[in-house]
């Protein structure tokens, strides 16, 4: 194959693991295309070696690096993934990504967020891309008791 068709490759990796995602859903007895994901974002430290041009610094979590955003369905498995600067907004990721992930994934319509995604990404979803966008706020969800341990846990901490 010529080096000139550098995204053969890609292509085929990405057929190959769509393929394994649908053999796994559709053995625990689901669609084969999920209906619902989840979309978050983490940042993580850059090397050295990594040039200055493709990383920044997360102000939010204080990091200097990149920040991979993700989306996953209900199950965890991969739908999407984008690599960018830590300096990115999750909003302006979301934007592009969501964007390929609805292209490829049509039975997609609800997508689970963190604060980080408010705005007019909501709007942006529901009109371009037929996603619906729902926030999830920690407090409200954080409801049960083994998501938010009492005062007396056995190890004497109730940090989470």
């Amino acid at each position: 194959m010529p080096s000139s068709a550098a995204g053969a490759t890609t292509c085929w990796s990405r057929e190959f693991h769509d393929r394994l995602r649908a053999g796994v859903r559709e053995r625990l007895g689901r669609d084969a295309e999920p209906s619902a994901g989840v979309i978050d974002s983490q940042s993580v430290k850059a090397d050295a070696v990594v040039g200055v041009d493709s990383r920044g610094f997360d102000g939010g979590k204080l990091v200097n690096g990149r920040k991979r955003h993700v989306v996953v369905d209900t199950l965890g498995l991969l739908l999407g993934v984008m690599v960018t600067a830590a300096d990115t907004g999750d909003r302006a990721a979301a934007h592009v990504l969501l964007r390929q992930v609805a292209d490829s994934h049509h039975r997609l319509v609800r997508v689970w967020a963190d604060g980080g995604y408010t705005g007019s990404l909501f709007e942006h979803c529901l009109a371009t891309l037929a996603l619906v966008l729902a926030i999830v706020n920690a407090t409200t969800t954080c409801a049960a008791s083994w998501c938010c341990p009492s005062g007396g846990s056995s190890n004497g901490s109730s940090r989470i």
